[in-house]
């Protein structure tokens, strides 16, 4: 649901929409599509590997020739994925908060996400989120996992959305409630700057850029491998198929003071999080079903402070941040 509240209502639907979607589909539904799939739209197409231009265009050429569909204006084509801004959380204010209830009655495991979104466009944002992640992976397991014994489940990872970045940390639990891995994950990212970041010296700094610049920049082994790469550049819209030299050149030039500065604005002054909780309604990590709307869909004020949603919430809260509609007034697509 943390994915969900950041993507623009045409780009991604619930599961029960898609359910109840997929109950009323009828055989005629699915003929009519498919005679439609290819009668319009536009084409993009990728050719990589052991062929010149000329080649390549007389291969893209031939398969056009066998897809006869009429090409739609721009206007008319959607645009690419962005992120919706989530809300600024000041110091002091509870994150925005999802709790739904775990639909299979069996399960009876929590679970806990907490998501940073980082708007930052340029490819130092990209690298220091990164490298924040790659250090702090580990002692966010070791912590959680191995000293608290909180979860089976515990990690961290990154998701790009458009041009957007989001670190996520995760905690699945079969002894412990929602409520109380969200409450670990918080505190864990409150001591987390004089912990683990404020000790890193220089050197350190520049070892961990270094192990994520060769990573970066270690040629792909196989076609396949780089192929999807530069697809990805062109489904996205981003064409930007030099980035990996870019984010490398960035790597070289972090400090440890970029790194600190990055944490300050992001996750304590400027940060826009969000909490989604999975509850279960039986065993040890059981706690009192959350409502399916806490009163935010019908409510004037869309006040973003200590925002509590249910899952009937979820749309109406996408709506408010979409174009211009977001509550803080800071805007970013």
């Amino acid at each position: 649901y943390t994915t969900l509240s950041i993507e623009p209502m045409k780009f991604q639907y619930s599961n029960e929409e898609l359910r109840n979607e997929i109950a009323s589909l009828t055989l005629g539904d699915l003929i009519s599509y498919v005679e439609r799939l290819w009668s319009h739209g536009q084409g993009e197409a990728l050719v990589q590997g052991n062929m010149n231009a000329e080649e390549a265009l007389a291969f893209i050429d031939a398969i056009d020739q066998e897809l006869p569909f009429k090409t739609d204006p721009d206007e008319v084509v959607p645009p690419y994925l962005y992120a919706l801004p989530l809300p600024i959380v000041k110091q002091g204010d509870e994150p925005t908060r999802i709790q739904v209830s775990e639909p299979n009655k069996s399960n009876q495991n929590s679970a806990s996400q907490v998501m940073f979104q980082c708007l930052g466009k340029t490819e130092k944002d990209h690298v220091l989120i990164e490298l924040l992640n790659a250090i702090i992976e580990e002692p966010f397991y070791e912590d959680l996992r191995t000293k608290q014994q909180l979860g089976y489940i515990v990690s961290s990872g990154l998701k790009a959305v458009g041009e957007s970045r989001n670190l996520s940390f995760i905690v699945q639990s079969s002894v412990a409630p929602a409520e109380k891995l969200t409450e670990a994950i918080l505190q864990f990212l409150g001591t987390l700057r004089g912990t683990y970041l404020e000790p890193l010296t220089e050197e350190d700094v520049a070892i961990n850029a270094k192990s994520l610049f060769i990573r970066k920049t270690t040629p792909d082994k196989t076609l396949v491998t780089e192929t999807t790469k530069n697809w990805s550049e062109i489904a996205t819209g981003r064409l930007q198929f030099d980035r990996i030299q870019r984010e490398g050149a960035a790597l070289i030039d972090v400090r440890k003071k970029d790194l600190l500065d990055f944490w300050d604005k992001y996750f304590v002054y400027e940060r826009r999080v969000i909490v989604s909780e999975t509850i279960p309604s039986s065993g040890v990590a059981s706690s009192k079903a959350p409502p399916k709307s806490t009163g935010y869909a019908s409510a004037r004020s869309k006040s973003s402070k200590n925002l509590a949603l249910g899952v009937d919430d979820i749309n109406e809260f996408r709506r408010q941040r979409e174009g211009n509609d977001a509550v803080d007034g800071t805007m970013w697509m």
